[in-house]
């Protein structure tokens, strides 16, 4: 069956920065890819509020994601961590803020409860940080 998509396209961003194949990509700081993102995220929200086709705004969305990504590799060129421990926080913070999502529970629950979840959260890891 091989790799899924999304494997493949990790796979070439890994070769495009970490392996340095893109002359593009080694050019890039974190603070461009700062830039590029705000760039292409104006981008899509232009193609979403202009009613724009259904390909264009998934292209949209795909740069986003390859620029998210970039930038994930740029962090670990950088030494500054890896795209491992980058997801690895995301879980983990989807874990602490929406642990609904990990139970096998099916019983939904609102958009009110969720939030409330949320901001508990939130509100437990700034007093952490403090």
């Amino acid at each position: 069956m091989g790799d899924s998509v999304f494997s493949q396209l990790m796979n070439l961003i890994r070769l495009m920065v970490l392996d340095g194949r893109c002359p593009w990509s080694r050019e890039q700081s974190l603070l461009s890819m700062i830039e590029h993102i705000l760039q292409e995220c104006q981008e899509f929200s232009d193609a979403v509020s202009g009613g724009k086709a259904t390909q264009e705004i998934g292209s949209e969305a795909g740069d986003i994601l390859t620029l998210t990504l970039i930038l994930c590799f740029l962090l670990e060129r950088e030494g500054l961590t890896t795209t491992e421990n980058i997801a690895d926080q995301a879980i983990a913070k989807l874990r602490r803020r929406a642990p609904y999502l990990f139970r096998d529970c099916h019983k939904p629950i609102t958009l009110e409860e969720a939030d409330h979840l949320w901001e508990l959260a939130k509100l437990r890891e700034e007093k952490l940080q403090e």
